[in-house]
């Protein structure tokens, strides 16, 4: 092994792709404008590797030491050459999966889904798609607490992205729209920022983008193989989007809810994501009723909205009987039970949406009667929902569930906070007890501050730079008796 210094000024990266480099600090023109990280301008010592006898036939493995500066890979050791970099990229995005999927591996298909995981099927389109590979290995840096790289990651799969769209015909890729799903995974899971309120933005950036290609591409390019997949799962942070903003659900009109699975059965989960979806539109409605100035009109509204909420309490009780027993988070001595498998968290998910839907849907029924109700009747009454949903949360928070229990339950831990918080003299003792699961480190060091961003980002604009529990029960109240940005329609 031979020691030489490397001979060429320029920056590392520069060096590694043979390009011109201008040598502008602290990162030069041609890795600013490629999106790249630029490695600096410390020499360094190169240490060439033949195998005696095989100098005239054999490539040199050259080794780099790790350079020690603020734009360092974090490596001890860096190989350059294809296969090095490949098990350096496989190396991160196998530590994010093991941290995500509680048992490695995403839900098998059965009578609850039907298609596979996005991030499965965004997996198996790494190794072909930059941007997506360039995203997992972000996650993968995260999970290892690398973060100064991942967020390099995060930029450059950032502009790989932007630049595939640049060529319209990229927007029938499914890489696409994966890579949409990771990004705003990305920004729920890492996306803090000292402005609470841009973490919501950047989220609702991605999402923005991520409904744009779907309609691009209209609803028979959604009905078999991947396309499928990843259309029936990217519903599910949109409906959250769309709830959170009370707004109606942008794929609810029937050509979506039907073209796509001609071909595919639905599943329970595809079927409870229609209910949930109904919901938003009855938060809309329930908005536009509160905003009508026709007192006739007003009142026509008023029964319509009480006559979609009971059928979407029929549409409950239909799903819960076809779905089956769900999810019972405590065996017979009372103990939380541990989730085996993903397949099992997928369950737990949706038992945990149906107690979230149910509580969602009986407080607008209670924040909408007339007369106002002194009592909560039994039959809309939301409580043993809220109280179930806190009792689960632990499931989803133990160390077998990974990130993947803690994302699955995050937005229902959400609604029911925002829910509580509307009313605290009403249910004080699931205030508290919703409020201790702030503290739970897996809750703290993952989907918290993105909660706290959405909450913020919430009811009345003038409320999102309030602190303390103040702000919180203020926003609360707020997105519960209609959101305050909502817009009369054009007469």
């Amino acid at each position: 092994m031979v020691g030489v210094p490397g001979r060429s000024k320029g920056c590392l990266t520069c060096r590694k792709r043979r390009k011109g480099c201008d040598k502008k600090r602290p990162v030069c023109t041609q890795c600013s404008n490629g999106g790249l990280e630029c490695g600096g301008y410390e020499r360094e010592r190169v240490f060439l590797n033949h195998t005696q006898g095989t100098e005239g036939s054999a490539v040199p493995v050259v080794y780099r030491k790790r350079l020690e500066h603020a734009f360092a890979v974090t490596t001890d050791v860096t190989l350059p050459n294809s296969l090095a970099q490949t098990a350096y990229i496989e190396k991160y995005i196998s530590i994010f999966l093991n941290r995500y999927f509680p048992t490695g591996r995403a839900p098998a298909e059965n009578s609850l889904v039907s298609s596979r995981d996005w991030i499965e099927i965004a997996h198996g389109l790494h190794t072909s798609e930059k941007a997506i590979q360039l995203s997992l290995l972000s996650l993968g840096l995260y999970a290892a607490g690398e973060s100064h790289d991942a967020m390099q990651s995060y930029g450059r799969a950032l502009y790989n992205q932007r630049t595939a769209l640049y060529d319209p015909r990229n927007t029938q890729n499914d890489s696409i729209i994966a890579t949409c799903q990771l990004l705003s995974l990305i920004e729920i899971l890492h996306g803090a920022e000292e402005d609470a309120l841009l973490q919501e933005s950047k989220w609702r950036s991605h999402l923005n983008g991520l409904i744009a290609l779907i309609r691009a591409r209209g609803p028979y390019a959604y009905q078999s193989g991947a396309s499928h997949h990843l259309f029936a799962d990217a519903r599910y942070p949109l409906l959250v989007s769309a709830l959170k903003d009370r707004q109606r659900f942008p794929l609810n009109a029937p050509e979506w809810r039907i073209i796509p699975w001609e071909k595919e059965p639905k599943s329970y989960v595809d079927k409870l994501y229609d209910i949930i979806a109904d919901l938003a539109d009855i938060l809309a409605d329930t908005d536009e009723m509160r905003y009508c100035d026709d007192v006739a009109q007003k009142a026509n509204m008023h029964s319509e909205v009480s006559r979609a909420c009971w059928r979407l309490d029929g549409s409950l009780q239909d799903w819960a009987t076809e779905a089956g027993p769900l999810t019972n988070f405590y065996d017979t001595d009372g103990m939380l039970i541990d989730p085996a498998n993903s397949s099992d968290m997928l369950l737990a998910h949706i038992t945990l949406w149906y107690w979230t839907v149910y509580t969602i849907l009986y407080s607008t029924m209670i924040s909408i009667h007339d007369p106002p109700l002194s009592e909560i009747p039994a039959n809309i009454d939301p409580l043993p929902y809220i109280r179930s949903v806190a009792n689960a949360l632990p499931y989803f928070w133990s160390p077998s569930a990974g990130i993947y229990g803690a994302n699955l339950a995050a937005s229902s831990y959400g609604f029911c906070l925002h829910v509580v918080w509307a009313t605290p003299h009403r249910y004080p003792e699931e205030v508290a007890l919703l409020e201790q699961y702030t503290l739970h480190q897996s809750v703290s060091s993952t989907v918290l501050p993105f909660l706290n961003s959405l909450q913020r980002a919430s009811g009345d604009a003038s409320l999102a730079k309030l602190d303390g529990k103040e702000g919180m029960i203020l926003r609360a109240q707020s997105w519960m008796m209609g959101n305050a940005s909502y817009q009369k329609p054009a007469p």
